[in-house]
This record gives C-alpha cells, sequence and structure tokens, in this order.
C-alpha cells in the first residue's frame, strides 16, 4: 500500500514538474518543452528510492507501536 501511494504521489508530482517545466518553455522559447514519461519516471524513481532507503536503514520497519 506504501508503495502504490509513493508510485502515485511522484506521479502526481512528475506531472506538476513537467507542466511548470512546459509553462517556462513556452514563456522563454514560444515552443513547449516536451517530456513525455517524465511522471512514469518520476513515479518509479521515488518507488525505488523509498525502498532503498528501507532496505537500508538501521531501524526495523514496525507496523504498530503497541505490543
Amino acid at each position: 500500500m506504501r508503495t502504490s501511494l509513493i508510485f502515485i504521489t511522484g506521479f502526481v508530482l512528475g506531472f506538476i514538474l513537467t507542466e511548470l517545466i512546459n509553462i517556462y518553455g513556452f514563456l522563454l522559447y514560444d515552443q513547449t518543452i516536451s517530456l513525455t514519461f517524465f511522471p512514469i519516471i518520476m513515479g518509479a524513481f521515488l518507488t525505488g528510492m523509498d525502498l532503498l532507503l528501507r532496505r537500508k536503514s538501521k531501524h526495523p520497519n514496525f507496523k504498530s507501536s503497541f505490543r
């Protein structure tokens, strides 16, 4: 569940960044800069970074603090 939420968050952030880059490119060069797969790449990158950081973490990943 956490992995899918991080992928969706990365996808939305990638979409927002793509739109900001397109606006900047249109204002600067009078043409859009096409970044077709950037949201998917951003989602996959954030998911991979989360998995890597959770694997390298020295602290255990507890599901709850109650025992």
